[in-house]
């Protein structure tokens, strides 16, 4: 064996033996769960964390109006039922950003400010709300009246007289945009002048209060990944990944009482609950959540009801129970939504506190799982379940909401007793239906749908082919070693080229390097027999 045979040998050993060793090593330390783990955990330069920033989700919200069709009759007591006519859906996309980042590793949370925009989808919508006008509850006045009936004698009267000298009707005829985004009112406009420090706003829309949540003047503060020992086991009694820490530096609402001594209970914390955003990757069948979002007043819990596949993709269905509005005073969990130890019907959860204090409630739509006689009053009404229920479902590969999830509340009216207001006396101790809303997401887009593919089996698939192409082509290259070594004279990997593509010199330098080889193995040959015969 000559030295260029030795070269060969041991380059392809050497060679062979490295693809093996990292073919080995792919297969045993798994990089790919590895690099998913980091770039899925919220973290500076994640992939998680730019996913985070601006999530790529497309969420819509159908909003469904109540036009009152027999106001003038019911007041004048010839109806009596109010008849309510569904309008919609008027359907908004809402677009989250997240801003004013902080990440805190003193103590594993992130600090950050929520915008969220609310964009028009006329194709997904049944009409103009620009155009399109309804008659609904005057939300201003029937919330000031209410208020009024619990002060003197004086005030009821002053506030009555007041009322009439505006002109202020129970009922208003404005178009849908108006209603939902803002209309001048008098008395919003009086009451912003007098207490601007409770009244901020010269004008009042539904949806403009309820899902208008400060945008960046918000500062939340959310729990990062669960820290782990040395052995990558979660440490003990530690909060839930991305779970709320406080919202506005409150751990709980304290217009719920919630006390920070005692960390509250669940009918007041914020803490605890998730903003629907973003879950823990570790969510099983066995997880009962919490959503927060200061349009629902308090947290709503979620509980596990089965797996689903859409479009391909795993995901956790969680319901919303049907007594999650329900109020009693014998029950810690809910018993703090019963102002001055009075507890709101079945069904009916007071929001009020979010809001200026103005009798506003949250329902399921249409009254559904409320107590039957919310629904007396009313024609056009119809409770049901396969159109109403809410859920919620998520991704487990990547902890996000995804296509299936609904969450479906009804925001209501409440009027109280009544007192020397005439205008008033015919909606004494209603619940008014003012609007529901069905908050729903679209399919994914295509690079979430990639990404979630390739966690399920596309990088583990990429990765074992990888090793096993390693491993092969090792194996191969170390044999062709053995053979080299055991066989000298066989060449694996030089082919020459046929004689007729060589040039007259090369094809003279090749047969002149056949006729030495040949000479020096007869003359070795030559030399063993001669060493025989002596022997």
């Amino acid at each position: 064996m000559n030295i260029g045979d030795d070269d060969e040998l041991l380059r392809c050993a050497s060679f062979g033996m490295t693809l093996i060793l990292f073919g080995s090593l792919l297969l045993l330390t798994n990089p790919a769960k590895n690099i998913l783990e980091t770039q899925l955990s919220l973290r500076s330069g994640s992939l998680l964390y730019y996913l985070w920033l601006s999530p790529p989700l497309d969420v819509y919200i159908n909003v469904f109006m109540f036009n009152y069709t027999n106001v003038d009759a019911f007041a004048a007591g010839e109806a009596t039922k109010l008849k309510i006519e569904e309008v919609g859906p008027y359907v908004y996309k809402e677009v989250l950003s997240n801003h004013n980042v902080t990440l805190n590793e003193a103590n594993n949370t992130v600090t950050y400010s929520p915008r969220r925009e609310y964009i028009f989808v006329p194709e997904r919508s049944v009409g103009d709300p620009k155009v399109d006008r309804i008659r609904a509850p005057n939300i201003p006045l029937m919330g000031i009246s209410t208020l009024a009936s619990g002060l003197s004698m004086f005030a009821s009267l002053g506030m009555s007289a007041l009322t009439k000298r505006l002109k202020a009707e129970p009922m208003l005829e404005v178009t849908v945009h108006e209603y939902m985004w803002g209309y001048e009112d008098h008395l919003v406009h009086l009451a912003s002048k007098f207490v601007p420090s409770l009244i901020d706003f010269s004008s009042f829309g539904i949806m403009e209060k309820l899902f208008r949540e400060g945008n960046e003047s918000t500062v939340v503060n959310m729990n990062l990944l669960e820290p782990k020992d040395k052995q990558g086991v979660k440490l003990p009694n530690v909060p839930r990944a991305y779970s709320l820490n406080s919202v506005n530096y409150e751990r709980g609402f304290k217009r719920w009482e919630y006390d920070d001594a005692s960390n509250g209970t669940q009918c007041n914390r914020i803490w605890g609950g998730h903003d629907a955003t973003l879950f823990p990757l570790d969510m099983n069948e066995q997880d009962l959540f919490y959503i927060y979002r200061r349009t629902f007043c308090r947290r709503l819990p979620m509980r596990f009801n089965r797996t689903a596949k859409y479009d391909g993709m795993d995901g956790f269905e969680f319901v919303m129970e049907p007594n999650v509005f329900d109020s009693e005073l014998r029950n810690s969990n809910s018993s703090c939504f019963c102002k001055n130890n009075r507890c709101l019907k079945q069904g009916v959860g007071n929001v009020s506190p979010c809001y200026y204090n103005m009798p506003l409630a949250i329902t399921y739509p249409h009254f559904m799982h409320a107590d039957p006689s919310l629904l007396e009053r009313f024609d056009g009404l119809n409770p049901d379940e396969s159109r109403f229920t809410s859920s919620f479902v998520i991704q487990p590969q990547i902890g996000a909401p995804m296509q299936g999830t609904h969450l479906r509340l009804q925001a209501n009216q409440m009027v109280g007793k009544v007192s020397f207001n005439r205008q008033m006396a015919p909606y004494e101790n209603m619940v008014l239906p003012l609007l529901w809303v069905d908050l729903n997401i679209d399919t994914f887009c295509l690079a979430l749908r990639l990404l979630i593919h390739g966690i399920n089996w596309g990088f583990q698939l990429l990765q074992w082919s990888v090793a096993l192409s390693m491993l092969m082509v090792g194996v191969y290259q170390l044999s062709v070693g053995i053979l080299l070594c055991l066989w000298p004279g066989v060449s694996f990997f030089k082919v020459d080229k046929p004689a007729s593509t060589k040039s007259p010199a090369m094809r003279k330098a090749s047969l002149v390097a056949v006729l030495q080889q040949e000479e020096q193995q007869l003359l070795f040959q030559n030399e063993q027999k001669s060493k025989l015969a002596m022997a």
